[in-house]
Parts: structure tokens; C-alpha cells; sequence
């Protein structure tokens, strides 16, 4: 009696998987027509609260429809060994303290939890991240299987989370209005994609005759044909927070003799400094609004002094915020527009838009927009 009680103590629940976002996971399109769809897994987390160490063995990550599962991807105890190593860099590093955004703060990771794997004793975590997929059709759950060895006991953890393959609620129109050149957008090969709150944001700029988004050789910003366009509010609703003070930093863009790789080493490192000054120096001036339905939305790297918008106002969507700028964190005059799930710009999670107002030029029907596609907003 006294070995079956030694060996039940520790129950699989001593054991959990975390997801970061925790409510959903999003879908974007990769190509309506055909209706193939893009996923990403920001985060999830296998955790060890329990005494006895948790022996990971391999990870089914399967994707579903109707309880059925549609697909399915096998992480093999040298994937995960790779996975265990790069997670224990990274917080060893101090990635987790530094953008704690994209790790839901400590939702997912508690200060008192080390990363580690495939043998989890403690305390200790093996942290996912970045699993992608494609797909034709639908798919409404993800669901992780841990297959492994609890307290000499063959153990399978599961956890799952909802897939939304849907738009926003509201009803937006694009934040600016003519021509405009989008050069982030909710697609892998640009960086939003891969942060939690900005997964579905756009980098928004205007472009010249001569292809470029600036005049001369771009060292002021009056060079950009996007600086000083009006900011206009999106759809309906009352201002939660806004910031008009944050000065703009023309050094921040690259230098005419930079070479590419010499400003992208240099832009991490002040990016760096930014993200410790905590986050308006990366936001610059900016506007946060509330329309219901626990969406929100932000327009950042407003010029300074331009806000004219204050904590509390209803506005209409059309109605002019600020102007478009280069404050905080931004590489040259642009607009930061997303949508997320909290009111706050960075502690939330991103929300696919799809804007009733514009035209894509050269798309052979109305789609989303992707990265680098030319919009035109009515």
C-alpha cells in the first residue's frame, strides 16, 4: 500500500501546458482565393510544479477540426533537445525580461521558473516557439500531446487551444487616406508577424516617383513623402491613452554611407535601449482607442506635438488624431496602425483587420493586405 501511494503522489496535473496568447491562436490568409491559411504559434510552455522530474520523450502538435484530427507534427527527442537549448539561451540572455510582451509578461513563464529539457525537474519549463503552419480549409483547435516519464510512469500531458480564423468585429476604415505602401504586414517574411502584440500590425509608408519614400538622400525627415500626413481614428470610439511628448530622433534612420548590415547592428543595439526605457520610447507618440468588443486600437511614431486627441474623448471613425511621424522606435516617418485585445499597446495580442475602404493594386480580387502590397484608401 505504502509503494502505490509513493507512486500515485505525483499526478500528470503537477505538470501543465501554457499558451501565450491564452485565449486563441489567429489565422491570417495566405491566399483567399485558394482559401490557404497562415498560423503561428507564438508560445506554449510544458511546465514542472511537481517533485518528481518529468522526462520528455517526443510532442505532438496536431491541429483539428470537429474533434478530428486534420493534421499532425511529431518534435523527436533531438528537436526537443534543440528546443530545451535554445530556450535556456535565451532566458540566460535575459530575452524574457527584455520583451516581456511577447511572453504575456509572466502569464507564461514565472520568475521562479528556470528553462530547461528535455528533463524537466522543478521548477523547470521547456518553452515552444514560433511553430508555423499552412493550410487549406479550416481548422478551429490546436492541441499539444507530451508524451514522457512522470515518477517511473509512462505519462501523456495534453492542452488545447482554440484556432479563430476570423476578422476584428468592428467595422475599420484604413488610418490614412490615398496611396500608401505597406511594408509590414501580417506576412513571415516581415518582423510583425512574429510578436505577440503586433502579429497583424502594418508599417505603413508612402512612396515617389522614384520608388523611394524619400526625396534627397532621406537624412531629415521633411525627405518623406508619408511625414506630416493626418492620423485618422479607424472606427468609433473613446481614447484609453495617448502620449504627445516623445521627441523624434532623426539619427535613428540609416546614414546615406551605412551599409545595411552596419545599420541593422546598430538599430538592435538602440533598439535594445529603447525596450529598457520601458514602452513609449518604443510606441514614440501615439494614440490607444477603445471600440468595444474588447478591441483596440493603435497608431504609433506620431510627430511630436501632433496628438490632438486627449484621455477620454469619443472620436468617429475619419476623425483626424495626429500626424504621421517618426517617434520612438521608428527607422524612418511611418505609421504603426494594429489592433489587439487589451489596452495596452504592447501587453496584448494582435487582431487580423480587414479594411472595408481600400483597393490593392494588382490584387485580382479584394483580399487582406499583405506586406508590400500598394493600397489605395478611399
Amino acid at each position: 500500500m505504502l509503494s502505490l501511494l509513493s507512486a500515485t503522489a505525483e499526478t500528470p496535473q503537477s505538470v501543465e501546458i501554457r499558451f501565450c496568447p491564452a485565449s486563441a491562436v489567429r489565422t491570417y490568409p495566405l491566399e483567399s482565393r485558394r482559401e490557404l491559411q497562415s498560423l503561428l504559434l507564438q508560445n506554449a510552455a510544458v511546465i514542472n510544479h511537481g517533485g518528481a522530474p518529468f522526462k520528455i520523450d517526443n510532442i505532438d502538435i496536431e491541429l483539428l477540426q470537429s474533434n478530428r484530427v486534420v493534421e499532425s507534427r511529431k518534435l523527436d527527442r533531438e528537436a526537443i533537445q534543440r528546443i530545451a537549448d535554445r530556450g535556456a539561451k535565451l532566458q540566460a540572455a535575459g530575452v524574457l525580461k527584455q520583451v516581456t510582451f511577447q511572453f504575456c509578461g509572466t502569464d507564461l513563464i514565472a520568475p521562479s521558473i528556470k528553462l530547461a529539457g528535455p528533463i524537466l525537474d522543478r521548477d523547470r519549463a521547456l518553452l515552444l516557439t514560433s511553430q508555423v503552419f499552412a493550410f487549406s480549409g479550416t481548422r478551429d483547435m490546436l492541441r499539444i500531446r507530451v508524451h514522457g516519464n512522470l515518477d517511473s510512469h509512462a505519462t501523456e500531458l495534453t492542452g488545447s487551444i482554440p484556432i479563430k480564423s476570423e476578422f476584428a468585429k468592428n467595422k475599420y476604415i484604413f488610418p490614412l487616406r490615398g496611396i500608401w505602401y505597406v511594408g509590414y504586414g501580417a506576412s513571415f517574411h516581415t518582423g510583425h508577424r512574429w510578436a505577440v502584440p503586433e502579429e497583424f500590425a502594418l508599417d505603413i509608408a508612402k512612396v515617389g516617383e522614384s520608388g523611394l519614400s524619400h526625396k534627397g538622400d532621406g537624412t531629415r525627415f521633411e525627405d518623406y513623402y508619408a511625414y506630416r500626413a493626418d492620423v485618422l481614428a479607424a472606427a468609433d470610439g473613446r481614447v484609453v491613452s495617448a502620449a504627445n511628448d516623445q521627441t523624434e530622433d532623426s539619427t535613428a534612420m540609416q546614414r546615406p554611407d551605412e551599409t545595411q548590415e552596419a545599420y541593422f547592428a546598430r538599430l538592435q543595439k538602440e533598439q535594445g535601449q529603447r525596450l529598457a526605457k520601458g514602452a513609449t520610447a518604443i510606441t514614440g507618440n501615439y494614440v490607444m482607442i477603445d471600440h468595444g468588443m474588447s478591441e483596440y486600437s493603435l497608431y504609433a511614431h506620431l510627430q511630436s506635438g501632433s496628438v490632438r486627441v486627449h484621455v477620454g474623448d469619443q472620436v468617429k471613425g475619419g476623425d483626424v488624431i495626429g500626424k504621421l511621424g517618426s517617434s520612438g522606435n521608428s527607422t524612418e516617418p511611418h505609421l504603426h496602425f494594429h489592433v489587439c485585445d487589451k489596452p495596452d499597446p504592447l501587453m496584448c495580442a494582435g487582431i487580423p483587420v480587414n479594411f472595408n475602404n481600400v483597393t490593392i493594386q494588382w490584387a485580382d480580387l479584394p483580399r487582406p493586405i499583405q506586406s508590400g502590397d500598394v493600397v489605395i484608401a478611399k
